[in-house]
C-alpha cells in the first residue's frame, strides 16, 4: 500500500477527508516509514480509529491539523521472539506520534485470537510492512466482546481518577478529552450490540445512541468549545448496563463466565476485576440518575467498594482508583494472555 491509499484509509470516515488530505498523507508516510524499520520476518499492523477510517484531528493554528487519537500497533513476530528491539521500535513510534500502543504476538498467537482485538488487527488492521497482513481467519464479534470494552472503559474510569478530578473542580481541557473518550467507548461498545463497530457507523445505532454519538464526536474536533457535563458518563453507563443486562437475560457481572474463556487461568483472573468494577459501577450509575450529584456518588462508591472488598480494617481503605490504577497492567495482560490460551 503506498501512501495515498493508506492516507485514504486512515480518514475514509470523516466528512472533511478532503481537508486532511495533506496531514494524513504525512501520517502515512511515518507509518510506512516504520514498517521499513521491521525485518522482512515480522509485520507491523495499524489498529484502532486508524484503521476505522476515523481518528480525531483537532486544528493547531490556521491550516494545521493535529492528531490526537492513539496510535495502536501490532508486532507479530515469524520466530519466537521479535526480530528487532521493542523497545527500539516503540521509540522510533513516540518520535512520529504523541501517544502509542505497542503490543507484540507471535504468529500462531495472531492467527488463533478472536475479540475485538483480533477483528482491529485483522479485519480492519492496515499492514505498514510491505507484505501486508499475515494470512489469517476473520474474526466474528458478539456480545461478550462489546461487553468486555464496556468493562475495561469503565475500570479506565478509575484508574484514570476520573471522578477525583471532578469532585475536586478540576477543568482542564485535557480532563474533559479524556471524559468524552470514555464516554465514546461507552456508547460504542453498546451500539456493538446493533451492529455498529465503528464511531461513525450512526446507521447501525439506535437513534438516541447516534444521537449522542453525533454530540460527542462534534465536541472532540473542537476540545476549546464549553465542555458537556462529566456527569454524563453516568448516564450513558446505566442506559449500557440496563441494554446489556436486556441482551444476556440478566445482569452479567463479568464478560468471561459463560464463555469458552472462563477455562483459562488468565480468564478467571480477568473476571475478578470485572466483578469488581461491576459491583461499584452499577452502584454509582443507579444513584446517578436518581441524585445527579457527584458528591453522592462518591458517598456510594465508597460503601459500594466497602461491600465489594469487605473491607473491614481500621487503616484508611484502599479506594477503587487505588486498585484499578495497582492491577492496569495486569488486566491488560491478563486480558491478552487469555485471548491466545484458548485455540
Amino acid at each position: 500500500m503506498d501512501a495515498i491509499a493508506l492516507a485514504e484509509r486512515i480518514t475514509s470516515r470523516l466528512s472533511n477527508a478532503a481537508e486532511l488530505e495533506q496531514t494524513a498523507v504525512s501520517i502515512a508516510d511515518d507509518l510506512l516509514l516504520l514498517g521499513r524499520c521491521v525485518p522482512d520476518d515480522d509485520w507491523l499492523i495499524v489498529g484502532g480509529s486508524l484503521a476505522r477510517g476515523e481518528p480525531t484531528f483537532i486544528s493547531r493554528s490556521v491550516g494545521e491539523r493535529l492528531l490526537i487519537s492513539d496510535v495502536d500497533f501490532l508486532y507479530v513476530h515469524y520466530g519466537d521472539e521479535p526480530s528487532m528491539p521493542v523497545r527500539e521500535l516503540r521509540a522510533l513510534a513516540g518520535k512520529a506520534f504523541p501517544t502509542i500502543d505497542l503490543m507484540t504476538l507471535p504468529l500462531g498467537d495472531y492467527r488463533a485470537i478472536q475479540t475485538s482485538l483480533g477483528f482491529d488487527f485483522k479485519d480492519l488492521g492496515l499492514g505498514v510492512t510491505e507484505h501486508g497482513l499475515p494470512e489469517h481467519e476473520p474474526v466474528k464479534l458478539d456480545a461478550r466482546d462489546a461487553y468486555e470494552i464496556l468493562l475495561y472503559y469503565t475500570q479506565a474510569y478509575f484508574w484514570l481518577g476520573i471522578h477525583d478530578q471532578w469532585c475536586a473542580g478540576i477543568d482542564s481541557a485535557l480532563f474533559h478529552l479524556m471524559v468524552n473518550r470514555l464516554c465514546m467507548k461507552v456508547l460504542r461498545a453498546t451500539a456493538m450490540l446493533d451492529g455498529a463497530y465503528a464511531h461513525h457507523d450512526f446507521d447501525w445505532m439506535a437513534p438516541h445512541l447516534a444521537e449522542q454519538m453525533r454530540a460527542e464526536l462534534n465536541w472532540r474536533r473542537d476540545p476549546t468549545q464549553p465542555p458537556m457535563d462529566p456527569g454524563r458518563f453516568w448516564t450513558y453507563l446505566h442506559d449500557a448496563f440496563q441494554r446489556f443486562d436486556t441482551e444476556f437475560g440478566l445482569p452479567r457481572p463479568d464478560a468471561v463466565n459463560y464463555s469458552c474463556y472462563a477455562t483459562t487461568s488468565s480468564g478467571r483472573i480477568v473476571a475478578r476485576h470485572h466483578q469488581a468494577v461491576h459491583a461499584v459501577a452499577c452502584a454509582m450509575a443507579d444513584t446517578w440518575i436518581g441524585t445527579p450529584d457527584p458528591a453522592a456518588l462518591a458517598t456510594v462508591k465508597r460503601r459500594a467498594w466497602q461491600r465489594t472488598t469487605g473491607w473491614t480494617g481500621t487503616a484508611p481503605q484502599p479506594s477503587p482508583e487505588d486498585y484499578f490504577r495497582a492491577h492496569k497492567q495486569e488486566i491488560h495482560d491478563h486480558l491478552l494472555a487469555m485471548k491466545v490460551q484458548v485455540r
